[in-house]
Protein backbone atom coordinates (compact mmCIF):
# COMPACT_ATOMS: atom_id res chain seq x y z
CA UNK A 1 0.00 0.00 0.00
CA UNK A 2 2.94 2.34 0.69
CA UNK A 3 4.20 1.96 -2.88
CA UNK A 4 0.82 2.84 -4.37
CA UNK A 5 0.35 5.78 -1.99
CA UNK A 6 3.79 7.17 -2.85
CA UNK A 7 3.10 6.84 -6.56
CA UNK A 8 -0.27 8.59 -6.22
CA UNK A 9 1.37 11.41 -4.25
CA UNK A 10 4.12 12.01 -6.80
CA UNK A 11 2.04 11.43 -9.94
CA UNK A 12 -0.85 13.69 -8.96
CA UNK A 13 1.61 16.28 -7.66
CA UNK A 14 3.33 16.23 -11.04
CA UNK A 15 0.13 16.92 -12.96
CA UNK A 16 -0.94 19.56 -10.44
CA UNK A 17 1.92 21.73 -11.71
CA UNK A 18 0.28 22.22 -15.11
CA UNK A 19 -3.33 21.94 -13.91
CA UNK A 20 -3.04 24.98 -11.64
CA UNK A 21 -0.24 27.01 -13.20
CA UNK A 22 -0.74 26.67 -16.95
CA UNK A 23 -3.32 29.48 -16.96
CA UNK A 24 -1.06 32.05 -15.20
CA UNK A 25 1.86 30.78 -17.32
CA UNK A 26 -0.05 31.57 -20.52
CA UNK A 27 -1.30 34.86 -19.04
CA UNK A 28 2.34 35.81 -18.47
CA UNK A 29 2.91 35.13 -22.17
CA UNK A 30 0.18 37.64 -23.03
CA UNK A 31 -2.83 35.45 -23.78
CA UNK A 32 -6.38 36.32 -22.66
CA UNK A 33 -8.84 34.27 -20.59
CA UNK A 34 -10.90 33.28 -23.63
CA UNK A 35 -7.82 32.00 -25.47
CA UNK A 36 -6.59 30.10 -22.42
CA UNK A 37 -10.03 28.57 -21.92
CA UNK A 38 -10.02 27.44 -25.55
CA UNK A 39 -6.59 25.81 -25.14
CA UNK A 40 -7.71 23.88 -22.06
CA UNK A 41 -10.98 22.97 -23.79
CA UNK A 42 -9.09 21.44 -26.73
CA UNK A 43 -7.14 19.35 -24.24
CA UNK A 44 -10.38 18.23 -22.64
CA UNK A 45 -11.72 17.28 -26.08
CA UNK A 46 -8.65 15.13 -26.71
CA UNK A 47 -9.10 13.44 -23.31
CA UNK A 48 -12.59 12.35 -24.39
CA UNK A 49 -10.86 10.07 -26.92
CA UNK A 50 -7.63 9.33 -25.04
CA UNK A 51 -9.08 8.17 -21.72
CA UNK A 52 -11.39 5.41 -23.02
CA UNK A 53 -8.81 4.42 -25.65
CA UNK A 54 -6.02 3.83 -23.11
CA UNK A 55 -8.50 2.34 -20.64
CA UNK A 56 -9.57 -0.20 -23.25
CA UNK A 57 -5.94 -0.93 -24.16
CA UNK A 58 -5.20 -1.52 -20.47
CA UNK A 59 -8.17 -3.86 -20.06
CA UNK A 60 -7.33 -5.65 -23.30
CA UNK A 61 -3.61 -6.14 -22.54
CA UNK A 62 -4.27 -6.93 -18.86
CA UNK A 63 -1.68 -4.46 -17.58
CA UNK A 64 -2.06 -1.10 -15.88
CA UNK A 65 1.47 -0.50 -14.57
CA UNK A 66 3.21 -0.70 -17.95
CA UNK A 67 0.63 1.52 -19.63
CA UNK A 68 1.01 4.13 -16.88
CA UNK A 69 4.80 4.16 -17.17
CA UNK A 70 4.57 4.53 -20.96
CA UNK A 71 2.16 7.44 -20.61
CA UNK A 72 4.32 9.17 -17.98
CA UNK A 73 7.43 9.06 -20.17
CA UNK A 74 5.51 10.29 -23.23
CA UNK A 75 3.97 13.10 -21.18
CA UNK A 76 7.39 14.32 -20.07
CA UNK A 77 8.68 14.30 -23.66
CA UNK A 78 5.67 16.20 -25.01
CA UNK A 79 5.78 18.78 -22.19
CA UNK A 80 9.10 20.11 -23.51
CA UNK A 81 7.33 21.14 -26.70
CA UNK A 82 4.46 22.70 -24.78
CA UNK A 83 6.74 24.94 -22.75
CA UNK A 84 8.84 25.83 -25.80
CA UNK A 85 5.81 26.90 -27.87
CA UNK A 86 5.28 30.65 -28.32
CA UNK A 87 2.46 30.87 -30.87
CA UNK A 88 -1.14 30.08 -29.96
CA UNK A 89 -1.61 27.51 -32.75
CA UNK A 90 1.44 25.54 -31.63
CA UNK A 91 0.31 25.74 -28.00
CA UNK A 92 -3.03 24.22 -29.06
CA UNK A 93 -1.23 21.33 -30.78
CA UNK A 94 1.25 20.65 -27.98
CA UNK A 95 -1.36 20.84 -25.22
CA UNK A 96 -3.56 18.42 -27.17
CA UNK A 97 -0.60 16.00 -27.37
CA UNK A 98 0.10 16.52 -23.68
CA UNK A 99 -3.50 15.66 -22.77
CA UNK A 100 -3.50 12.59 -25.02
CA UNK A 101 -0.83 11.04 -22.80
CA UNK A 102 -1.53 12.65 -19.42
CA UNK A 103 -5.33 12.56 -19.12
CA UNK A 104 -5.63 8.74 -18.91
CA UNK A 105 -3.30 8.64 -15.90
CA UNK A 106 -6.01 9.62 -13.41
CA UNK A 107 -8.56 6.90 -14.26
CA UNK A 108 -5.86 4.26 -14.82
CA UNK A 109 -4.21 4.90 -11.46
CA UNK A 110 -7.61 4.87 -9.76
CA UNK A 111 -8.52 1.57 -11.43
CA UNK A 112 -5.17 0.26 -10.19
CA UNK A 113 -6.03 1.34 -6.63
CA UNK A 114 -9.52 -0.18 -6.82
CA UNK A 115 -8.08 -3.52 -7.91
CA UNK A 116 -5.56 -3.47 -5.08
CA UNK A 117 -8.20 -2.44 -2.53
CA UNK A 118 -10.52 -5.26 -3.53
CA UNK A 119 -7.73 -7.83 -3.66
CA UNK A 120 -6.27 -6.90 -0.25
CA UNK A 121 -9.47 -5.70 1.45
CA UNK A 122 -8.24 -2.13 1.84
CA UNK A 123 -10.16 1.11 1.43
CA UNK A 124 -9.73 2.81 -1.93
CA UNK A 125 -10.03 6.28 -0.38
CA UNK A 126 -7.01 5.72 1.88
CA UNK A 127 -4.83 5.29 -1.20
CA UNK A 128 -6.52 7.91 -3.39
CA UNK A 129 -6.18 10.56 -0.67
CA UNK A 130 -2.42 10.63 -1.29
CA UNK A 131 -3.13 11.92 -4.76
CA UNK A 132 -5.01 14.85 -3.24
CA UNK A 133 -2.21 15.47 -0.73
CA UNK A 134 0.29 15.40 -3.59
CA UNK A 135 -1.72 17.97 -5.52
CA UNK A 136 -1.95 20.23 -2.46
CA UNK A 137 1.73 20.04 -1.56
CA UNK A 138 2.69 20.57 -5.20
CA UNK A 139 0.37 23.58 -5.57
CA UNK A 140 1.74 25.23 -2.42
CA UNK A 141 5.41 24.48 -3.08
CA UNK A 142 5.32 25.45 -6.75
CA UNK A 143 3.52 28.69 -5.86
CA UNK A 144 6.40 29.80 -3.68
CA UNK A 145 9.04 28.52 -6.11
CA UNK A 146 7.42 30.42 -8.97
CA UNK A 147 7.22 33.56 -6.85
CA UNK A 148 10.97 33.30 -6.23
CA UNK A 149 12.30 32.25 -9.67
CA UNK A 150 9.52 33.20 -12.08
CA UNK A 151 6.71 31.24 -13.71
CA UNK A 152 8.85 30.51 -16.77
CA UNK A 153 10.69 27.90 -14.70
CA UNK A 154 7.68 25.56 -14.97
CA UNK A 155 9.58 24.07 -17.91
CA UNK A 156 12.13 22.73 -15.39
CA UNK A 157 9.82 22.04 -12.44
CA UNK A 158 7.40 19.78 -14.34
CA UNK A 159 9.91 17.27 -15.77
CA UNK A 160 11.73 17.14 -12.42
CA UNK A 161 8.47 16.05 -10.78
CA UNK A 162 7.94 13.61 -13.65
CA UNK A 163 11.25 11.82 -13.01
CA UNK A 164 10.23 11.18 -9.41
CA UNK A 165 6.83 9.84 -10.52
CA UNK A 166 8.42 7.45 -13.03
CA UNK A 167 10.89 6.13 -10.44
CA UNK A 168 8.07 5.45 -7.97
CA UNK A 169 6.05 3.79 -10.76
CA UNK A 170 8.88 1.33 -11.45
CA UNK A 171 8.57 0.23 -7.82
CA UNK A 172 4.90 -0.77 -8.20
CA UNK A 173 3.72 -4.37 -8.48
CA UNK A 174 1.27 -5.12 -11.30
CA UNK A 175 -2.35 -5.29 -10.16
CA UNK A 176 -4.25 -8.57 -10.20
CA UNK A 177 -6.40 -8.85 -13.32
CA UNK A 178 -9.55 -10.76 -14.06
CA UNK A 179 -9.02 -13.67 -16.48
CA UNK A 180 -12.25 -12.89 -18.30
CA UNK A 181 -11.46 -11.55 -21.79
CA UNK A 182 -12.53 -8.13 -23.01
CA UNK A 183 -14.13 -7.62 -26.41
CA UNK A 184 -15.98 -4.87 -28.24
CA UNK A 185 -19.32 -6.62 -27.75
CA UNK A 186 -18.95 -6.41 -23.95
CA UNK A 187 -17.89 -2.78 -24.32
CA UNK A 188 -20.97 -1.95 -26.37
CA UNK A 189 -23.23 -3.68 -23.89
CA UNK A 190 -21.73 -1.62 -21.06
CA UNK A 191 -22.52 1.69 -22.75
CA UNK A 192 -26.11 0.82 -23.53
CA UNK A 193 -27.03 0.49 -19.86
CA UNK A 194 -29.63 3.20 -19.08
CA UNK A 195 -28.51 3.48 -15.44
CA UNK A 196 -24.90 4.13 -16.48
CA UNK A 197 -25.86 6.66 -19.16
CA UNK A 198 -28.13 8.56 -16.75
CA UNK A 199 -25.39 8.58 -14.12
CA UNK A 200 -22.87 9.96 -16.61
CA UNK A 201 -25.30 12.74 -17.59
CA UNK A 202 -25.56 13.82 -13.95
CA UNK A 203 -21.77 13.59 -13.60
CA UNK A 204 -21.45 15.92 -16.60
CA UNK A 205 -23.84 18.53 -15.19
CA UNK A 206 -22.01 18.64 -11.86
CA UNK A 207 -18.58 18.36 -13.48
CA UNK A 208 -18.81 21.39 -15.80
CA UNK A 209 -18.36 24.10 -13.12
CA UNK A 210 -15.87 21.95 -11.19
CA UNK A 211 -13.57 21.64 -14.19
CA UNK A 212 -13.97 25.30 -15.02
CA UNK A 213 -12.82 26.14 -11.51
CA UNK A 214 -9.77 23.88 -11.76
CA UNK A 215 -8.24 26.04 -14.47
CA UNK A 216 -9.97 29.39 -14.02
CA UNK A 217 -9.65 29.92 -10.26
CA UNK A 218 -6.06 31.04 -10.75
CA UNK A 219 -7.21 33.68 -13.25
CA UNK A 220 -9.92 34.84 -10.84
CA UNK A 221 -7.35 35.21 -8.06
CA UNK A 222 -4.98 37.06 -10.42
CA UNK A 223 -7.88 39.33 -11.41
CA UNK A 224 -8.31 40.17 -7.72
CA UNK A 225 -4.62 41.02 -7.39
CA UNK A 226 -3.41 37.80 -5.71
CA UNK A 227 0.22 36.65 -6.32
CA UNK A 228 1.11 33.15 -7.55
CA UNK A 229 1.87 32.03 -3.97
CA UNK A 230 -1.79 32.65 -3.06
CA UNK A 231 -2.88 30.37 -5.90
CA UNK A 232 -0.82 27.64 -4.27
CA UNK A 233 -2.30 28.46 -0.86
CA UNK A 234 -5.84 28.25 -2.25
CA UNK A 235 -5.31 24.79 -3.71
CA UNK A 236 -3.37 23.59 -0.69
CA UNK A 237 -6.32 24.54 1.52
CA UNK A 238 -8.75 22.85 -0.87
CA UNK A 239 -6.88 19.58 -1.29
CA UNK A 240 -5.98 19.22 2.40
CA UNK A 241 -9.67 19.60 3.24
CA UNK A 242 -10.37 16.38 1.32
CA UNK A 243 -8.36 14.20 3.71
CA UNK A 244 -11.16 13.41 6.23
CA UNK A 245 -13.61 12.43 3.49
CA UNK A 246 -11.05 10.34 1.63
CA UNK A 247 -9.89 8.57 4.79
CA UNK A 248 -13.28 7.71 6.24
CA UNK A 249 -15.51 7.41 3.17
CA UNK A 250 -15.39 3.61 3.40
CA UNK A 251 -17.25 3.69 6.71
CA UNK A 252 -19.73 6.18 5.30
CA UNK A 253 -20.72 3.94 2.41
CA UNK A 254 -21.44 1.06 4.78
CA UNK A 255 -24.30 3.14 6.18
CA UNK A 256 -25.30 5.68 3.50
CA UNK A 257 -26.66 5.29 0.00
CA UNK A 258 -24.06 6.57 -2.53
CA UNK A 259 -26.78 8.48 -4.43
CA UNK A 260 -27.61 10.32 -1.22
CA UNK A 261 -23.93 11.21 -0.69
CA UNK A 262 -23.70 12.51 -4.28
CA UNK A 263 -26.78 14.65 -3.65
CA UNK A 264 -25.29 16.23 -0.53
CA UNK A 265 -22.05 16.92 -2.38
CA UNK A 266 -23.94 18.57 -5.26
CA UNK A 267 -25.82 20.89 -2.88
CA UNK A 268 -22.55 21.92 -1.22
CA UNK A 269 -21.08 22.46 -4.70
CA UNK A 270 -23.93 24.92 -5.40
CA UNK A 271 -23.28 26.79 -2.14
CA UNK A 272 -19.57 26.93 -2.97
CA UNK A 273 -20.07 28.34 -6.46
CA UNK A 274 -22.61 30.92 -5.26
CA UNK A 275 -20.07 32.13 -2.66
CA UNK A 276 -17.46 32.47 -5.41
CA UNK A 277 -19.98 34.34 -7.52
CA UNK A 278 -20.82 36.84 -4.80
CA UNK A 279 -17.37 37.74 -3.48
CA UNK A 280 -14.69 40.11 -4.71
CA UNK A 281 -12.16 39.13 -2.05
CA UNK A 282 -9.24 36.77 -2.66
CA UNK A 283 -9.25 35.89 1.05
CA UNK A 284 -12.89 34.77 0.87
CA UNK A 285 -12.12 32.65 -2.22
CA UNK A 286 -9.28 30.92 -0.42
CA UNK A 287 -11.42 30.33 2.69
CA UNK A 288 -14.26 28.93 0.57
CA UNK A 289 -11.82 26.46 -0.99
CA UNK A 290 -12.22 24.45 2.22
CA UNK A 291 -15.64 23.45 0.85
CA UNK A 292 -13.71 21.40 -1.70
CA UNK A 293 -13.44 18.77 1.04
CA UNK A 294 -17.22 18.37 1.17
CA UNK A 295 -17.73 18.38 -2.60
CA UNK A 296 -15.24 16.62 -4.86
CA UNK A 297 -14.16 13.69 -2.64
CA UNK A 298 -17.73 12.85 -1.61
CA UNK A 299 -19.07 13.13 -5.16
CA UNK A 300 -16.10 11.28 -6.64
CA UNK A 301 -15.98 8.39 -4.16
CA UNK A 302 -19.76 7.95 -4.12
CA UNK A 303 -19.82 7.78 -7.92
CA UNK A 304 -16.99 5.23 -7.96
CA UNK A 305 -18.79 3.19 -5.29
CA UNK A 306 -22.04 3.26 -7.27
CA UNK A 307 -20.28 2.37 -10.55
CA UNK A 308 -18.80 -0.82 -9.06
CA UNK A 309 -22.38 -2.12 -8.94
CA UNK A 310 -22.92 -1.31 -12.63
CA UNK A 311 -19.59 -2.01 -14.38
CA UNK A 312 -18.22 -5.59 -14.70
CA UNK A 313 -14.80 -6.25 -13.13
CA UNK A 314 -13.14 -7.00 -16.49
CA UNK A 315 -14.12 -3.52 -17.73
CA UNK A 316 -13.05 -1.65 -14.61
CA UNK A 317 -10.42 0.56 -16.29
CA UNK A 318 -12.86 1.30 -19.14
CA UNK A 319 -15.63 2.18 -16.70
CA UNK A 320 -13.28 4.41 -14.72
CA UNK A 321 -12.29 6.10 -17.96
CA UNK A 322 -15.96 6.68 -18.82
CA UNK A 323 -16.39 8.57 -15.56
CA UNK A 324 -13.20 10.56 -16.16
CA UNK A 325 -14.17 11.33 -19.77
CA UNK A 326 -17.53 12.67 -18.66
CA UNK A 327 -16.43 14.60 -15.57
CA UNK A 328 -13.01 15.84 -16.66
CA UNK A 329 -13.14 15.49 -20.44
CA UNK A 330 -16.54 16.65 -21.65
CA UNK A 331 -17.09 18.66 -18.46
CA UNK A 332 -13.71 20.30 -18.96
CA UNK A 333 -14.42 20.99 -22.63
CA UNK A 334 -17.66 22.80 -21.89
CA UNK A 335 -16.53 24.35 -18.61
CA UNK A 336 -13.28 25.79 -19.92
CA UNK A 337 -14.46 26.90 -23.36
CA UNK A 338 -17.68 28.50 -22.15
CA UNK A 339 -16.30 29.54 -18.76
CA UNK A 340 -13.26 31.24 -20.23
CA UNK A 341 -15.34 33.41 -22.55
CA UNK A 342 -18.01 34.16 -19.92
CA UNK A 343 -15.24 35.33 -17.58
CA UNK A 344 -13.70 37.44 -20.34
CA UNK A 345 -17.02 39.02 -21.36
CA UNK A 346 -19.03 39.22 -18.10
CA UNK A 347 -16.63 38.48 -15.27
CA UNK A 348 -15.94 35.49 -13.06
CA UNK A 349 -18.97 36.14 -10.86
CA UNK A 350 -21.36 35.36 -13.72
CA UNK A 351 -19.51 32.16 -14.63
CA UNK A 352 -19.63 30.86 -11.06
CA UNK A 353 -23.29 31.83 -10.73
CA UNK A 354 -24.10 29.62 -13.70
CA UNK A 355 -22.04 26.90 -12.05
CA UNK A 356 -24.18 27.10 -8.93
CA UNK A 357 -27.34 26.63 -10.97
CA UNK A 358 -25.86 23.57 -12.72
CA UNK A 359 -24.91 22.01 -9.38
CA UNK A 360 -28.46 22.49 -8.09
CA UNK A 361 -29.80 20.88 -11.27
CA UNK A 362 -27.52 17.90 -10.65
CA UNK A 363 -28.76 17.62 -7.07
CA UNK A 364 -32.37 17.62 -8.28
CA UNK A 365 -31.63 14.86 -10.79
CA UNK A 366 -29.99 12.78 -8.06
CA UNK A 367 -33.01 13.16 -5.77
CA UNK A 368 -35.17 11.89 -8.60
CA UNK A 369 -32.76 8.99 -9.16
CA UNK A 370 -32.88 8.03 -5.50
CA UNK A 371 -36.67 7.77 -5.45
CA UNK A 372 -36.74 6.00 -8.82
CA UNK A 373 -34.30 3.34 -7.54
CA UNK A 374 -36.49 2.74 -4.47
CA UNK A 375 -39.48 1.76 -6.60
Amino acid sequence: MFRISLFMFLMFGMFGVISFYLAPYLTDKGFEAGQIGAVVAVGALVSVVAQPLWGYISDRTKTVKRIMLLLLVCTMIVSTGLFAAEHLALIFVMYACYMFFSSPMGPLSEAFCISYAQEHRREFGRMRVWGEIGVGVSALAVGYIVKAVGIGKLAVIFPACGVLAVLSGLWLRESKVTPKPVDLKALGKLFTQPRLLWLLLIVLIVGIPHRMNDSMLSLYLKELGAPESMIGTAWFAGTMSTIPAMMFAGRMFRKWNPIGVMTIASVVYAIRWFIYSATDSAAVLIAAQVLHGATFPLFFLATIHYMTTIVPAELRATGQSAFAVTFAGIGGLIGNAAGGYVIQLFGAGSAYGIGGVLALAGAGALVGTYFFNRR
